[in-house]
């Protein structure tokens, strides 16, 4: 008989969030190599996501945890 894994649903939520700050960090790097390229008020609002996306995620990964 397979053994139920409770934790299962946890343990993907938590790697989602892995990956997702993984991917926050990525696009940090991109919108710092192009810089010039993007207006300040461009650059403004997608910093601005990107630090509300990672303040979600931390906020998730307490209440996982």
């Amino acid at each position: 008989m397979p053994r139920n894994d409770g934790n299962k649903y946890q343990n993907e939520e938590l790697k989602k969030i892995a990956l997702t700050r993984q991917n926050i960090r990525k696009n940090e790097e991109f919108l710092a190599e192009n810089e010039r390229e993007l207006t300040p008020h461009q650059l403004k609002d997608v910093k601005e996501k990107l630090s509300s996306k990672n303040k979600f995620l931390e906020e998730s990964e307490g209440t996982i945890r």
